[in-house]
């Protein structure tokens, strides 16, 4: 038995803790101890499986385990290993020097329904919840795969998360593989609430704005990154699952996308793109020209323009900028609201903050248009941490605009593609199949081709 293990010692500390119940057992004058923790715990299973078998036991003579013929026993060997199993709803029995661990967990989850973050118009319409085992056994129940593979690992210096991988055997990159065990394994962390948490702990640049792995609540989404290629990461107590390596090609995908003819689908995917672009560059260069760059406006537009800044108080920048904080302010408020009122409050609010503004004269019409519109191209990008980066881009091209003009924008944008080009995620380029420059993978990228019948994703 490992030095590590002092009987007496988990005895007093057990004993201690008033959320551990502690029963003892005398069989042949040898004491037995079973503890478990019965908030997490099968109450009943340790009664029906473990009490009374340790009862009823007519061989007393033989080894402990020859006592449980259906409940298979582990045999533990570490102070760690006891107070893991433990925190996983196993009940320990103690005899003399010898722990042995039975799976008696029993923990409160949410049944399986269909993600908030992520909606979907046709397919499948189930989502991941909080329990590892579970989504799991859906993800089974979507890829009926015999080189579906699963590694578990345990991390969290104080909370011991379990945190399990997911990959197909001879299709996922063996050093894609290599990576991820050795990023999940230098994981220090004392506690790992989320999948969000451990993203950014594997992340390596932490700098970036754009998010390097991809998350997601959906099933079907996590099997077709499978069948590219990719890894799935699975934390217990996050419904969500995190998907590496991913390229910004990907994050504007949907799985609508598929479930759709291939040439509606494409024009959708193009509008994403498109919006996007809007989203981020749309009030800047508004800014940029009527403050630096005039001569570029038609005339008759110019001559709209100037009247419908007439009596406005402030530089056109800070009319954008206090429209932008405003539409952020209500986003967010939406989002932390209540269901039934969230949706009312941010309509009604920007309504109401955009017609009032613009009749007392802070901000012009035209701004609160063109600001409005940006936004609202801001919410077709399904991705929350791509929405997130793009967002904060918006501000800082504004600013660039603001001092600069168009030149400031220029700049700005040579400065964000050259870090994209430089930016991976687990050694694959974040542009990928733009640059490194591949034309036979842009049948999937900005128009979705038609689905190959022969086999295949496109042709």
């Amino acid at each position: 038995m490992d030095e590590m293990l002092d009987i007496e010692q988990i005895l007093r500390e057990k004993q201690k803790n008033h959320y551990v119940t502690m029963k003892k057992l005398e069989l042949e004058g040898h004491p037995i101890h079973v503890i478990y923790i019965p908030s997490i715990t099968d109450t009943k299973q340790v009664q029906d499986a473990i009490l009374l078998p340790l009862q009823e036991w007519k061989h007393k003579e033989s080894p402990l385990p020859h006592a449980f013929s259906a409940e298979p026993l582990l045999q533990l060997e570490k102070k760690n290993d006891i107070d893991h199993y433990l925190l996983d709803g196993f009940t320990l029995l103690i005899e003399q020097d010898t722990v042995y661990a039975i799976d008696t967990a029993q923990f409160a989850y949410r049944s399986i329904q269909e993600p908030v973050s992520e909606m979907t118009l046709r397919g499948s319409r189930d989502g991941f919840i909080e329990s590892l085992e579970q989504n799991v056994a859906l993800l089974r129940v979507h890829l009926r795969s015999t080189d579906l593979k699963f590694e578990e690992f345990t991390i969290g210096t104080r909370s011991f998360t379990n945190v399990s991988i997911a990959y197909i055997d001879r299709t996922v990159n063996e050093e894609l593989l290599k990576d991820v065990r050795a990023r999940i394994n230098a994981v220090q962390e004392d506690y790992i609430p989320d999948g969000g948490v451990m993203e950014q702990l594997i992340e390596k640049n932490n700098y970036s704005l754009f998010p390097e792995i991809q998350e997601t609540e959906r099933p079907t989404k996590v099997s077709s990154a499978l069948v590219e290629g990719k890894v799935a990461i699975f934390v217990e107590g996050s419904p969500s699952v995190l998907l590496a390596p991913t390229t910004l090609n990907s994050l504007f995908q949907q799985a609508d996308d598929y479930n759709f003819k291939w040439i509606p689908a494409s024009l959708i995917r193009l509008m994403r793109f498109m919006a996007a672009f809007f989203s981020v560059m749309l009030p800047s260069v508004y800014i940029s020209l009527i403050s630096y760059h005039h001569g570029l406006i038609p005339t008759d537009l110019a001559i709209s323009i100037a009247k419908t800044r007439e009596g406005v108080p402030i530089p056109s920048f800070m009319e954008a900028l206090i429209m932008q904080l405003t539409i952020e302010t209500l986003r967010e408020a939406g989002i932390r609201l209540p269901k039934p009122i969230g949706p009312a409050v941010s309509i009604v609010g920007a309504i109401v903050l955009g017609e009032a503004a613009v009749t007392a004269g802070i901000v012009s019409p035209l701004m609160v248009i063109v600001v409005s519109f940006a936004a609202i191209c801001s919410f077709t990008i399904a991705d929350y941490a791509l929405s997130l980066a793009l967002r904060t881009i918006s501000f800082v091209m504004l600013f660039a605009a603001a001092f600069l003009g168009i030149y400031g924008l220029i700049l700005a944008v040579f400065i964000i593609s050259i870090h994209l080009v430089h930016l991976q995620s687990f050694s694959v380029p974040y542009l990928e199949p733009f640059t490194p420059f591949y034309v036979k993978r842009w049948k999937d990228s900005l128009i979705r081709f038609k689905l190959k019948k022969g086999g295949g994703r496109v042709e």
